[in-house]
């Protein structure tokens, strides 16, 4: 049984919170990082359809075709709105080159929002959800989808913390861009 919360934050409580500032980023479709050390909150903008955005969201078994370090990705157990997946994920740090398997517990909710946590890797924990939200970036714009993650994340590393939390940062980074263009990659091959 899981032990992800099903309850789905209200998007109101949830945009509520982004400032001016925070808006203008998403408009200019930058990625909008709040937080750090391990605790982030990261957000993209798009104009694909919602369903299409979940649609790549949850294409678990094909991470490994459009997400930049993963190599390898599978859906191991499927029940009902929860599915776990494995994921291997390579990338190259200094000099070399580190490979890690995860396995993590999703929980999809109403079309809307995945709670995940880890459920085995080489973390000591990562939690937390992904969000498809529809927001009017500015007045007289067209609605968009804004993809976000809110995530919780720590690694026994001792002295290099701050590495490990840089690299999370890019990696967060890198993950929710190349979701986005996978989106507008699919949108724009259904579209002729």
């Amino acid at each position: 049984m899981s032990s992800l919360s099903r309850q789905v934050q209200p998007s109101e409580a949830y945009l509520g919170k982004l400032t001016p500032a925070d808006w203008a980023t998403l408009a200019k479709r930058d990625v909008l990082v709040k937080g750090g050390k391990g605790q982030y909150g990261i957000m993209a903008a798009t104009s694909v359809p919602h369903a299409l955005a979940w649609d790549v969201l949850t294409d678990y078994k094909n991470f490994y075709r459009f997400l930049p370090t993963v190599v390898k990705s599978r859906v191991v157990e499927v029940d009902g709105d929860r599915t776990v997946v494995e994921q291997i994920d390579r990338r190259r740090i200094l000099l070399s080159t580190m490979e890690s398997k995860v396995l993590t517990e999703n929980l999809e909710l109403d079309g809307q929002q995945i709670s995940f946590r880890l459920l085995e890797g080489n973390l000591e924990y990562m939690y937390g959800h992904w969000r498809i939200d529809t927001a009017t970036l500015a007045p007289g714009t067209e609605p968009v989808r804004l993809l976000s993650q809110q995530v919780r994340a720590e690694a026994d590393v001792g002295p290099f913390k701050s590495m490990f939390y840089s690299l999370f940062e890019a990696g967060l980074i890198d993950t929710i861009k190349a979701l986005r263009g996978e989106m507008e990659r699919r949108a724009a091959s259904s579209n002729l």
